[in-house]
């Protein structure tokens, strides 16, 4: 609990091991991707090429770098805005995380320091993993498992409090299907983690993802929007080129919007009423005026090119969606105020360079102040369906936790 609130992390991260498909790849693939290794010839994290193509455009395109601090020197101590590469960094928050290379208890222990009771786990390797357009889905799906079967592995270290959402394979809308339901029913995932981007033309208001729509509400899971900049397909390279700035702002906003848009617009909600949607580390007060400008041609469009709606946008969304905060946006308690904080979760983007953790929580509370916060906090458990139930589990799995580590 944090402060006698009940808080379920939305979104918290891993660090997948940098070994992870040389053990958990089927090996029919493994020679389809390479992976880096150091000057003593082992594996360690860094850019992985699949097909012989960079699964991240970044490390590719940003050749050119700004002078650094060294170079700056004593310009950079006086700066008037201290940017999201010192938020985690500076202070060695994650000096415990680092030591235990970023294993389970590691992640307990960062659920400790925020008060997470339950967090749900998303990739950060695998955000970009299979972000491109034309790749071979059956190695998109080999690619999907490795990774799902690790972190099914990863979260029984107490799996009381760790939950995860299960990466699926936008290449083929009937493998992405075939694997929710394994991870769900075999490995009980509670959610899957897609990419708000367009796959091989397959936007998300096309009826082409009809069947994983319905494959969420039938197993009872949630469905997350993770954006990840720097995709290799993303329009936003065309128009920002290599500075990872312009396209940060861009991507977790532009293609969350986008991305409501679309499923708004379609009927998603409407013929898919059970539907789960989370948007996630992008935080939320874009909502409301992207559901204003909606409304605002509802009257004028509806009759004639959506007349299957039978709901208002913020009445579906109300419904189906929520959104996440990070906690010390200014605009947290107006947005509220126009689409309800019980339409709101909270994710620490624990361990990731511009996560505000181990305060991510503080910052809240002392944001909204303890009444709001505690709905934000509890936000994630409606998303996902936690009841008291969990809850329970997971107390008592905290508690073996701190008898543990007072042994």
């Amino acid at each position: 609990m944090k402060d006698g609130m009940r808080f379920v992390d939305c979104d918290m991260h891993i660090m997948e091991p940098a070994d992870l498909f040389e053990r958990y790849l089927d090996k029919a693939f493994r020679e389809r991707v390479t992976l880096p290794i150091d000057a003593k010839g082992n594996i360690k994290r860094g850019t992985i090429y699949i097909d012989d193509e960079a699964t991240t455009w970044d490390i590719e395109m940003q050749q050119h770098r700004k002078p650094n601090k060294g170079v700056l020197g004593d310009r950079a101590e006086h700066t008037t805005q201290p940017l999201s590469g010192s938020r985690i960094a500076a202070g060695g928050h994650l000096d415990f995380a680092i030591q235990r290379n970023y294993d389970g208890e590691a992640q307990i222990m960062g659920m400790e320091l925020e008060g997470i009771d339950i967090a749900v786990l998303f990739p950060t390797m695998g955000l970009s993993l299979l972000a491109r357009d034309g790749m071979d889905p059956r190695l998109s799906l080999a690619l999907a498992q490795a990774y799902n079967n690790w972190i099914y592995e990863f979260c029984q270290h107490s799996p009381d409090q760790l939950k995860w959402a299960a990466l699926l394979p936008p290449h083929d809308v009937n493998m992405a299907c075939a694997e929710l339901h394994r991870c769900v029913t075999e490995l009980g995932a509670v959610g899957s983690c897609v990419r708000p981007n367009m796959v091989n033309g397959h936007f998300w208001h096309s009826n082409y993802w009809n069947p994983l729509f319905t494959m969420h509400e039938e197993l009872d899971v949630t469905m997350g929007f993770h954006e990840g900049t720097g995709a290799a397909y993303s329009h936003m390279n065309k128009l920002y080129g290599e500075n990872r700035f312009y396209r940060h702002v861009a991507s977790h906003w532009i293609e969350m919007q986008q991305t409501l848009i679309a499923m708004l617009i379609a009927g998603v909600f409407e013929f898919h009423s059970n539907l789960r949607v989370g948007f996630l580390e992008a935080q939320n007060s874009w909502v409301p005026g992207i559901l204003t400008r909606i409304e605002w041609d509802y009257p004028q469009y509806r009759d004639s090119h959506a007349p299957y709606l039978s709901l208002t946008p913020r009445e579906y969304f109300q419904r189906n969606c929520w959104a996440a905060v990070e906690g010390s946006e200014p605009e947290i308690a107006a947005t509220a105020g126009l689409i309800g904080a019980d339409r709101m979760c909270i994710s620490t983007d624990y361990p990731h360079f511009d996560s505000n953790f181990p305060n991510v929580s503080n910052n809240l509370i002392g944001n909204v102040g303890p009444e709001m916060a505690g709905e934000i906090l509890m936000g994630g458990a409606h998303l996902y369906g936690f009841d008291e139930s969990h809850f329970a589990k997971a107390d008592e799995a905290a508690k073996r936790h701190a008898r543990a580590a007072a042994e």
